[in-house]
């Protein structure tokens, strides 16, 4: 409404039924709802990324433990072959 108008008198402001209003008790519990929601959503997305970290963890440690294990395998026979061939034990 510009200054100087009058306000229409025929139009009616908007009315809700008593059924359909919402209290200030319903918006709490419903923001309250949502937030316990939100929560929950959030901590199984921890858990999940959680899981997968470890899981990849303990899959590479594993891997290091098998290329340790190969090189050391490796090398200790190298070492083995050169003694035998260099000098019989006693």
């Amino acid at each position: 409404m510009t200054p100087g108008m009058k306000p229409d008198p025929t139009k009616q402001p908007l009315y809700i039924p008593p059924e359909e209003r919402v209290s200030l008790d319903d918006l709490k519990h419903r923001a309250e709802t949502i937030q316990n929601l939100a929560v929950v959503q959030a901590k199984d997305v921890v858990h999940e990324v959680y899981e997968q970290n470890v899981t990849r963890a303990l899959l590479v440690a594993a891997g290091v433990v098998v290329v340790a294990a190969g090189i050391a395998y490796f090398m200790g026979r190298r070492a083995a072959m050169r003694v035998i061939g260099e000098e019989p034990p006693l």
